[in-house]
């Protein structure tokens, strides 16, 4: 009886690593390192803040670690804050295609330089009301593509801000982008976001994107789903004095039985050793 209570307690325990290993996993991984990876533009700021003058008209991207979505449920989720400052381009339209973000995965570099390829992966655009089409969500799938927002494939459109709004102004304020891809069925899924406040009307911009069951040759069905950088794009009429990043992280979840197999597997190694000292008790 003492026994079992003692397996009971140790199982208990061992639950409630995996649950805190869960709640663990799921903790946003802040992402620093990053460059101008196309165009050209000054570095400042710091690793968690980085700053770049001007912020027109260039790629900027950060790597984080190989981050594979091995079962179904596997989620990751992207995010950065953009604040624009001091734009010459104002109006209302200036921006339409010019705001964009990418998950992207780079197979062949361990490093990230300057220009580097190829870097695969997921965008999301920015567009407001009256650009005439709505903001896209596109896959790049080229593997010689330098700049990985040039010709990307159009996936599904985005739903426009419901009230109208855009980003727009001088100083349009914190622009935040949301991507988040998961693994379902060993193909993909994804929901994202971009938002912000139209600077003249003071009412809240939000565009939302989504599809599911995606595969394509670069993230084939039942495929490894790499991912090791994220990128914003600050187009040509962005004209920023400077540009300035924040809040860059990733989450990642694990698949919930995954971890229940961890557990599993920890409670039978227990029992194992529990039936092993029993055996050599009674020897």
């Amino acid at each position: 009886m003492k026994m079992c209570r003692n397996l009971i307690g140790t199982a208990f325990g061992v639950l409630a690593i995996v649950a805190l290993a869960s709640t663990t996993n799921a903790s946003p991984i802040p992402v620093t390192g990053w460059i101008v990876h196309n165009g050209t533009s000054t570095v400042g700021g710091t690793a968690s803040n980085p700053t770049f003058t001007p912020g027109d008209n260039v790629t900027l991207m950060a790597p984080f670690s190989d981050i594979s979505l091995a079962n179904d449920g596997d989620s990751i989720e992207a995010k950065t804050t953009l604040t624009m400052n001091s734009r010459t381009g104002t109006g209302v339209n200036s921006l339409n295609t010019q705001l964009r973000f990418a998950l992207l995965d780079d197979s062949v570099n361990g490093t990230l330089t300057a220009g580097d390829f190829p870097n695969v992966g997921f965008t999301i655009e920015y567009a407001n009301l009256n650009s005439g089409t709505p903001p896209q969500s596109r896959e790049q799938t080229s593997l010689t593509q330098t700049a990985p927002f040039v010709s990307p494939t159009s996936i599904n459109n985005g739903t426009l801000d419901a009230n109208g709004g855009s980003i727009q102004g001088a100083d349009p304020g914190p622009v935040t982008f949301d991507i988040k891809i998961t693994r379902n069925g060993g193909a993909l899924d994804m929901v994202g976001s971009i938002s912000g406040t139209d600077s003249v009307t003071s009412l809240p911009y939000l565009s939302t994107f989504g599809w599911t069951g995606h595969t394509s040759t670069n993230f084939p069905l039942n495929g490894p789903f790499s991912f090791n950088r994220l990128a914003v794009f600050l187009g040509g009429n962005v004209n920023a004095a400077t540009a300035s990043l924040s809040d860059s992280s990733v989450n990642v979840v694990p698949e919930p039985t995954s971890l229940i197999l961890v557990a599993g597997m920890a409670l039978s190694g227990v029992f194992m050793r529990k039936r092993t000292r029993r055996g050599a008790g009674q020897a």
